[in-house]
């Protein structure tokens, strides 16, 4: 496996405007969110000095590339036989896929390729299993809540199949939806007497974003046409969502089962922001 430093390096204050997280009256810098369109995964295998990774990242902080609208890092805790495996996904976020092309035909910095070497036995990338996705961002930032703004966040991956052969009549059909769902969505959050609090003490956060193929990718991964990922600040928040969707989102699903299936067994991971440093 190669791996590939100049990946890790992104701005991602726009996309953490657009998750809606709270920056803690750190206003002082102006940030217009853009909306990504496009983004890349790879796997990563965590080495022997792992506990360094802070140490990295706060590192790949202090360089800059253009382009990138965000970066995520991924860690499979349940649903899946990757659970504790040993590996990682990280996660870039794009405002189109042709910025995402300029920036891999320039090829790394002497910058990114010497911190890659520091950094090789905190975590070695497959570059060339990258994973290439258009992505849809549905809700509105001002709708998702205030996250702690820690940068720590849980996904649940739901991987998913149009059940019609034509991919695009799917994507269709399921972008229709959107709005309905969303309507679902926002009148929960009206409703506070279920609710798990957050770790600011009000309602807990919720966003969520739907992954669709852009060309081949490698397998297993083209197994499924699309993944929805949900994103909640909590394992707790998670579980209580998820246990409302059962509750009172039947009919909605109905019409979701109409053109999807997706596997019961759903895929949790701890998520984090990459950059920028909160802490900073």
């Amino acid at each position: 496996m190669k791996f590939l430093g100049n990946i890790f390096a992104v701005v991602v204050v726009a996309f953490l405007a657009y998750m809606a997280i709270d920056f803690n009256d750190k206003d002082d810098v102006p940030v217009k969110a853009k909306t990504p369109t496009f983004s890349q995964f790879m796997t990563c295998d965590i080495g022997e000095n792992w506990s360094n990774r802070y140490v990295m990242v706060d590192e790949w902080n202090d360089m800059e590339v253009s382009g990138m609208s965000g970066a995520l890092g991924h860690r499979v805790y349940a649903g899946d036989d990757g659970a504790n495996d040993g590996t990682v996904s990280w996660q870039l976020l794009w405002d189109s896929k042709q910025k995402a092309d300029a920036f891999w035909n320039d090829g790394p910095s002497d910058e990114f390729k010497a911190w890659a070497d520091r950094h090789r036995s905190v975590m070695v990338c497959d570059g060339e299993g990258i994973r290439n996705y258009d992505v849809d961002f549905p809700r509105p930032a001002d709708k998702v809540g205030e996250w702690d703004g820690d940068g720590a966040f849980v996904s649940v991956v739901y991987q998913c199949n149009f059940t019609t052969d034509d991919v695009a009549e799917g994507k269709q059909q399921m972008k229709a939806l959107y709005s309905e769902f969303l309507d679902y969505v926002d009148n929960e959050d009206k409703n506070a007497s279920w609710h798990i609090w957050s770790k600011t003490g009000k309602r807990g956060p919720y966003n969520f974003a739907v992954y669709t193929h852009n060309g081949e990718n490698p397998d297993p991964f083209m197994d499924y046409d699309f993944y929805w990922m949900n994103y909640y600040e909590t394992d707790a928040e998670a579980t209580a969502r998820l246990g409302r969707w059962i509750e009172t989102g039947g009919d909605l699903q109905a019409k979701f089962d109409e053109f999807s299936t997706c596997e019961e067994n759903l895929i949790y991971t701890n998520s984090a922001v990459l950059f920028p440093d909160l802490d900073e």
